[in-house]
């Protein structure tokens, strides 16, 4: 190649070869992180949001009241011990339980976390982890969710319980159907 790019090129495989192991699994961690967003930018609707999208969170059922999402594991998301960090998972659970609550919104409304509790059941190395969530029960202004995240074995891995506050715009009257009991 010439130009910039080829130099840029040369230049990178030199940098890479000089790269430790540790570093270059770093570094192609990183550029596994840029493929998965060039994919989500492609997906379009089935984005869940730009962290999900960096994590490679898919989500592949989002319905009123229930969804689904899949996170195959990246050992770039690994803590220091070795096993996919907390975050990664807690992330997945935010943007699956959001998303069930959002959905079932009607247009020109949103939710956001009010609080996740997460209890963390076993630990992940590698693998797809499934997150299934539920809204338990909605209210005028708050709903609460439930969520389930197995492995590949339908391992139970995590649960989680949420709420989440629903806006509307100024002046508007909730929905028929969500005030509370």
């Amino acid at each position: 190649m010439t130009g910039a790019l080829g130099d840029a090129r040369a230049e990178l495989r030199a940098a890479v070869d000089g790269l430790s192991e540790a570093r270059a699994r770093t570094l192609l961690g990183w550029l596994r992180v840029d493929e998965r967003q060039r994919e989500a930018g492609d997906a379009g609707d089935q984005s869940v949001g730009p962290l999900g999208d960096t994590l490679g969170i898919v989500g592949e059922v989002l319905e009123p009241g229930y969804s689904r999402m899949r996170l195959d594991v990246d050992p770039a998301w690994h803590n220091p011990n070795g096993v996919l960090h907390g975050a990664v998972i807690y992330t997945m659970v935010d943007y699956s339980m959001g998303g069930t609550v959002q959905r079932g919104l009607p247009e020109n409304e949103y939710c956001a976390t009010i609080e996740i509790k997460i209890n963390y059941l076993a630990t992940v190395r590698e693998g797809r982890l499934t997150a299934e969530s539920r809204v338990v029960k909605q209210g005028r202004n708050v709903a609460f969710t439930e969520s389930k995240v197995t492995d590949d074995q339908q391992r139970l891995v995590a649960t989680a319980s949420g709420s989440w506050y629903i806006f509307r715009p100024a002046g508007r009257a909730p929905t028929p159907g969500s005030q509370a009991e």
